[in-house]
């Protein structure tokens, strides 16, 4: 596969360009309509366009589904320590269930959030880990560190809407998914795929419940249904 030296630049400058965008989209959108309808606008905007259809552009159609090929099986003995990188984020995801009163949780939103947090889950893994891992392989600061500073960055342009309530605010929970995306990272980079970025991002999602985009489209749902 072939990289153009200006895709490489492009690449250099998407999580500048992601990051004014998305923000551009949820604080314009905001002014004009719902916060609900904003937020679920800005993560199809952010999700469609920015981590899909430029990983398109740039990986072309043969290319595209080879984000989810391994270079190297996840699963081999040495690679232990990957896997139990993974499995502490799935137990990161738990003790946030565990904030949750699972009894009271209505199950609508429990069913809404299992496609909303595979779609974004899939979607972000797609770009951060897939793309940036194909296009620079077994590259420290290209292929791992940038992505992985990006992503954490990113987040704060949801937040503009929706800020996080974790102690520290909106700051500390962009750092957090920094260490997250990291875990991310060293499993892409080192199996040269993000299949298993992917698996546990969306499994990840799906025990917060959809984090805030699950509520947002559920309440668009309702709200559309009593009109």
């Amino acid at each position: 596969m072939r990289i153009t030296t200006p895709t490489r630049y492009f690449l250099f400058s998407l999580p500048i360009l992601l990051l004014f965008s998305t923000a551009f989209v949820f604080v314009s959108l905001s002014q004009r309509f719902s916060k609900e309808l904003s937020y679920v606008v800005g993560f199809l905007f952010y999700d469609g366009f920015w981590c899909l259809m430029i990983p398109y552009l740039i990986l072309g159609k043969d290319n595209f589904l080879s984000v989810f090929k391994e270079d190297t099986s996840l699963f081999r003995k040495e690679n232990w320590w990957l896997v139990l990188l993974l499995l502490s984020t799935t137990i990161g995801a738990f003790g946030m269930l565990l904030r949750h009163n699972i009894a009271n949780t209505p199950r609508m939103l429990i069913v809404t959030s299992i496609p909303v947090a595979i779609i974004t889950g899939t979607c972000e893994e797609i770009l951060w880990r897939g793309l940036y891992t194909k296009v620079f392989p077994k590259q420290v600061v290209s292929g791992l560190i940038y992505p992985t500073i990006g992503f954490a960055v990113w987040h704060l342009s949801p937040q503009l809407i929706y800020p996080a309530t974790m102690p520290g605010g909106m700051f500390a929970f962009a750092g957090l998914t920094f260490f997250l995306g990291l875990c991310y990272g060293l499993v892409a980079y080192k199996t040269g795929s993000c299949r298993w970025t992917a698996i546990s991002h969306s499994l990840n999602g799906v025990l917060d419940f959809g984090g805030a985009l699950a509520p947002a489209v559920l309440a668009l749902i309702f709200s559309s249904a009593l009109r």
